[in-house]
């Protein structure tokens, strides 16, 4: 009887602690690519998988909205402390234009990314 116990209750614990290794994160998305655009710059961003991916976008700025530039010259505007899911054609590269007087942080995730992700600061003047 004291065996059993001892038992389930090595169990119980190995199961807890296996269990809360996890990290759970429904509706969230874990971003660990992550730029400062200075302001009145761009950033490009180019991916070494030629793919037409799925992206979660972010601009983490609370009081000014960043535009993106989609691969078909598409300009689209990323709302303040929000995030866009888009799709984006990697055989172009993908722009994030900083239009306001403060340097922002935006962050991107690309679901089932096989390649490196490569991102440049550049004048807006060149695109």
């Amino acid at each position: 009887m004291k065996k059993t116990t001892i038992y389930s209750i090595t169990v119980a614990f190995a199961l807890i602690l296996i269990l809360s290794s996890f990290q759970i994160s429904r509706g969230r998305h874990l971003y660990r690519n992550q730029w400062t655009i200075p302001s009145q710059k761009q950033l490009q961003i180019k991916n070494s998988s030629k793919e037409n991916l799925n992206v979660v976008l972010y601009n983490t700025s609370k009081t000014e909205d960043l535009k993106y530039i989609t691969d078909k010259n598409q300009t689209k505007v990323l709302p303040k402390n929000d995030s866009v899911v888009t799709k984006i054609n990697f055989i172009n590269e993908l722009y994030i234009v900083n239009n306001s007087s403060q340097q922002n942080l935006f962050k991107i995730k690309i679901i089932n990314n096989s390649g490196k992700i490569k991102a440049t600061v550049k004048d807006k003047s060149s695109k």
